[in-house]
């Protein structure tokens, strides 16, 4: 092995004592991320927002809409003041449905009433108030007061297609289809069924 002369040696030291002196170099703090400012912030949950409130927009404004009950004449099933929701979009009212007529039906305001019989279906009314409907006793834990006045027709009276015979559940204090004033009922002039009771809120809850 060769040797370093004393020269050499000497400029060995002399570097190895001006890296010593060299100032470390500091590391970089990481860079902080910029504030985002309001308006970014309001266009992010602008994004978030509307798509959710489009979907209600369309929900209660094509399939669903508010009621509010206006009279007594479907006691004790709704009573004066509720809010129901209707569902627009069932076009075959049944038996049992209990549905909100626009304001062409003979008194000129929307009524809330039950479908009792349908078209093709044969009502029978007896002096005494019990309903039958195709040969079969209706079910009607609704109605608390036995029927006064059967109304104006003839039974059995057969419903024609495309037609409705409605009656209120208070049916001592309900104009309907017994009346000659409302009649049978274009199956076209169901504006939609209830199906819910948002107000009171102790009686919330399905319409049936």
């Amino acid at each position: 092995m060769g040797r370093y002369s004393d020269e050499q040696i000497d400029e060995i030291l002399k570097e190895l004592e001006q890296l010593d002196q060299t100032p470390q170099s500091r590391a970089l703090p990481a860079e902080q991320p910029r504030p985002r400012s309001w308006r970014r912030e309001l266009l992010s949950l602008a994004g978030a927002v509307l798509p959710a409130l489009l979907v209600v927009f369309v929900l209660f404004g094509l399939v669903f809409r508010f009621v509010l009950v206006d009279g007594s004449s479907m006691e004790p099933t709704l009573s004066d003041g509720d809010r129901l929701i209707m569902y627009c979009l069932d076009d075959t009212p049944e038996s049992g449905d209990v549905v909100i007529l626009s304001d062409d039906t003979g008194l000129g305001i929307p009524l809330i009433k039950r479908v009792i019989a349908a078209g093709g279906q044969t009502l029978d009314i007896s002096p005494e108030g019990r309903v039958t409907v195709d040969g079969e006793p209706l079910y009607e834990p609704y109605a608390v007061e036995q029927m006064k006045d059967t109304g104006a027709y003839d039974y059995p009276l057969t419903i024609p297609e495309g037609q409705l015979f409605v009656m209120g559940d208070n049916r001592n204090h309900s104009t309907d289809s017994r009346s000659p004033e409302v009649g049978l009922v274009d199956e076209r002039k169901v504006l939609g069924k209830a199906v819910f009771r948002l107000f009171p809120l102790g009686r919330m809850g399905p319409v049936s």
